[in-house]
């Protein structure tokens, strides 16, 4: 069953993108986005709220996520890191070590399409 298709009616709204080892999930402004992205060098899956907007509204978003974060990891585990990165862009996000054979990789995009 797609992924939009199980959702509960006031997030049937979400939009979604894929490019090679990322998908992405967005409402309004797909700057700010939940991803899975697949990092191939580490062997790695990447799940994570991405805040890619302005270094300004970034800040203030990762503001009020770091004031809660001891009660989101505790519903969420304690692997979770909010953490700036590349471009003024901060994340909130876990990693987790996943066996993928290469003959999958070439099909992952399209996997993910029709999950969405």
């Amino acid at each position: 069953m797609p992924v939009k298709a199980a959702l509960p009616a006031r997030l049937k709204e979400v939009n979604h993108r894929v490019r090679s080892s990322q998908a992405q999930w967005f409402f309004d402004d797909p700057r700010l986005h939940f991803e899975a992205w697949w990092h191939a060098n580490s062997g790695r899956l990447e799940l994570g709220l991405h805040l890619e907007a302005t270094p300004a509204l970034n800040e203030r978003i990762a503001a009020g996520l770091a004031r809660q974060l001891l009660m989101i990891k505790a519903r969420l585990g304690q692997q979770l890191d909010l953490e700036p990165w590349d471009r003024g862009w901060i994340r909130l996000y876990e990693t987790y070590p996943v066996e993928i054979h290469r003959g999958d990789l070439a099909n992952l995009p399209g996997v993910a399409e029709e999950r969405c």
